[in-house]
């Protein structure tokens, strides 16, 4: 007993959490750590012949591209990828789809899903597809382009905006990464085209507040989790002919591959990472420290309220939450989500505004998820933010979080 130490996922390098075990009884909760498949690439090559709800990714690309044929031109193919935020491994998935439909290079366009959010930078496309990135052309999505295409309206109204790269295509397909979300219930899937590679007007729709405010728009339900639900019945406009999800283990090495149609493999992949990923606790606790889970989850603000709201929901009313998250981007300052926080108003009166409003901004309900969370419990955040930019967040903040740790559990 004594100094107890304790790795976090903190950035690419991680931080080293030091306290006192003698006066701190810490429970450490971590998800599973599964062991990388031993050989991805024949594991990719059996999801993509056996995969689910669909036939062979072969089969489905020959009849996809039968018109194509018939009027003897080239084949336009589409592959929508998460961007520099998510740890995809579209280095290996993306050159593997092509490699295996031995279909020529200049026939794939890869259409990064940015959201509403900023394009991916040529460093960060070349650290996300490897050699990938100079095999096809790279286009990343802009939810305000002119050339959007409407594709349907949803029950609840909501017109569906969509990337007119992805709507032309001959043959769409999508990879992504399952885990738990804190809107969606979980990651990938049909996520890839709402909001991955939607018009503004419809992201706008799909994070409105009163959808976000719903109690089951939250962590690892996606049945009956009303968003889960309309970002499949938009995509179903004009879904991927096929997609590869992957769950990943701690060091982001592939554990699965779940391949067919979009809601089958992404159903499967969903029990597989509710398995690896969550942990039921007996009870709430007065201090959680929280990470985002290192890079590249972590490079802002804006991304780091994924991890406080996780913690929200262990951390006891009036409790603290210590979020170490490295933010070496900052807020970011591209979108609303700055200036918004910078309102000039109280927290519980933005909190207020946002619930209110039957308009949605952009990145209103990033704010209004980082809102609910502080109506919960104090956050102190450790990060690499300048001062301006900390001033903006709404939260406390520390520099040494070993020793705030101390001061808390000594209060």
């Amino acid at each position: 007993m004594g100094i107890r130490s304790v790795h976090l996922a903190y950035g690419s390098d991680g931080f080293t959490l030091q306290f006192d075990d003698n006066r701190i009884e810490a429970t450490i909760v971590l998800p599973k750590d599964p062991a990388p498949l031993a050989n991805p690439h024949e594991s990719f090559l059996q999801a993509v012949c056996t995969p689910l709800g669909s036939p062979s990714l072969r089969e489905v690309a020959h009849k996809a591209l039968e018109r194509v044929r018939a009027e003897h031109r080239k084949p336009k193919v589409v592959i929508a990828i998460a961007d520099h935020t998510r740890p995809v491994p579209d280095h290996l998935l993306v050159p593997w789809l092509v490699d295996f439909l031995k279909i020529q290079d200049a026939t794939v366009s890869v259409l990064i899903g940015t959201g509403s959010h900023r394009g991916s930078t040529e460093q960060e496309r070349k650290r996300m597809l490897g050699n990938a990135s100079e095999r096809f052309p790279i286009l990343n999505h802009d939810c305000e382009d002119p050339a959007l295409v409407l594709v349907g309206n949803s029950k609840c109204g909501g017109a569906c905006w969509l990337n007119p790269e992805w709507v032309h295509a001959d043959l769409r397909l999508a990879t992504g990464f399952i885990e738990p979300h804190f809107y969606a219930g979980f990651s990938g899937g049909s996520k890839a085209v709402v909001p991955g590679i939607a018009g503004l007007e419809t992201i706008r729709h799909f994070h409105r507040a009163s959808l976000i405010e719903n109690p089951n728009t939250t962590w690892g339900s996606h049945e009956g989790n009303p968003l889960q639900a309309l970002t499949r019945e938009m995509t179903a406009f004009c879904p991927p002919h096929f997609i590869v999800n992957v769950t990943l283990n701690r060091a982001k090495e592939i554990t699965g591959f779940y391949a067919g149609e979009v809601g089958a493999a992404h159903d499967a992949g969903c029990r597989e990472a509710l398995n690896e990923s969550m942990v039921t606790l007996p009870r709430r606790f007065p201090i959680v420290v929280t990470t985002n889970g290192g890079f590249p989850h972590d490079q802002n603000f804006y991304q780091t309220v994924k991890g406080i709201s996780a913690a929200s929901r262990i951390v006891e009313p009036r409790g603290t939450i210590l979020a170490i998250s490295q933010c070496e981007q900052g807020l970011p300052s591209e979108g609303a989500f700055e200036r918004i926080l910078a309102t000039p108003v109280s927290t519980d009166a933005l909190y207020s505004s946002i619930r209110a409003s039957e308009v949605t901004e952009q990145d209103q309900w990033q704010v209004q998820t980082l809102l609910q969370c502080l109506a919960k419990a104090r956050v102190i955040l450790s990060s690499t933010l300048t001062a301006e930019n900390r001033a903006l967040t709404r939260t406390s903040h520390t520099s040494n979080p070993n020793q705030t740790l101390q001061e808390l559990a000594q209060a």
